[in-house]
């Protein structure tokens, strides 16, 4: 199992991060427009999944970054 474990770091730390800054972009961004007196939420989400889906894919390089990096 040794052998393997740097792998397995590599891959919680890239799909970890890739889901927190996804949900915080897709949670804050509905906040936000929420609050201030947006109306359709749907239309919202669907104009911008490339938003989201490019800020988990910064979480998920940045994790790269952490095992590269042995940032731990």
């Amino acid at each position: 199992m040794r052998r393997n474990e740097s792998f397995f770091i590599l891959i919680y730390l890239s799909c970890s991060f890739a889901l927190i800054l996804f949900l915080i972009s897709f949670i804050f961004h509905i906040l936000g427009y929420w609050v201030n007196g947006g109306g359709d939420v749907i239309e919202l989400i669907k104009s911008n999944v490339t938003y989201y889906l490019k800020m988990a894919g910064v979480g998920f390089v940045s994790g790269f970054l952490l095992w590269f990096f042995k940032i731990r």
